[in-house]
C-alpha cells in the first residue's frame, strides 16, 4: 500500500485486531472478527461507514469505522461478557497509532472515539455493542 488510496481501513483494522492476543482472548478464540455477522460468536464486525476526508485530497486521510461486538443469535451470549469484548477491540484500535512504521504498511497517526458506544441490539433481538471511532492515516514509508 503506498498512497491514501490503496488503503483498506476495514482490512487494516480486521488484520490488527485478528492477531490482537487481549481480544482473542476475550471472544473466546480465534476467527471472530471480520466485516459480516456470520459464526463463530461472539465477534466484532468492522464496518468501514460514511465520514471522515477522502483519501487522496491530502497527506493524511480519516477513516470511520463501526466497531460492533456481536453476540449469539440466540441470544446466549451474557451481557457481560459482550462488553469486555467489546471494549477489548476499542482500546486495541487505539493502541494502533502508537505502532512503529513498517515499509509497505500505512501510518497510523490517531485513533478517536467518534461515539461513546453503547448497547444497541439487532433488529432480531441479536445482543449488539456498537461504536464508531475514527481512524487517521498517512501513506507507507519506503
Amino acid at each position: 500500500m503506498s498512497d491514501l488510496g490503496s488503503l483498506d481501513p476495514e482490512e487494516l483494522a480486521v488484520t490488527w485486531l485478528s492477531a490482537h492476543a487481549e481480544l482473542t482472548g476475550a471472544l473466546g478464540g480465534p476467527g471472530r472478527v471480520g466485516a459480516r455477522n456470520t459464526p463463530p460468536y461472539p465477534r466484532i464486525r468492522i464496518t468501514q461507514v460514511p465520514g471522515g476526508s477522502a483519501p487522496g485530497w491530502r497527506w493524511t486521510a480519516t477513516f470511520h469505522l463501526q466497531v460492533e461486538a456481536l453476540g449469539d443469535l440466540d441470544r446466549s451470549t451474557p451481557r457481560p461478557e459482550l462488553r469486555r469484548a467489546f471494549t477489548v477491540a476499542v482500546k486495541a484500535l487505539h493502541e494502533l497509532a502508537g505502532q512503529q512504521a513498517a515499509p509497505g504498511r500505512p501510518v497510523v497517526t490517531a485513533v478517536r472515539a467518534l461515539s461513546a458506544g453503547g448497547w444497541l441490539p439487532e433488529p432480531t433481538g441479536q445482543g449488539r455493542y456498537l461504536a464508531v471511532v475514527a481512524v487517521t492515516a498517512h501513506p507507507a514509508p519506503r
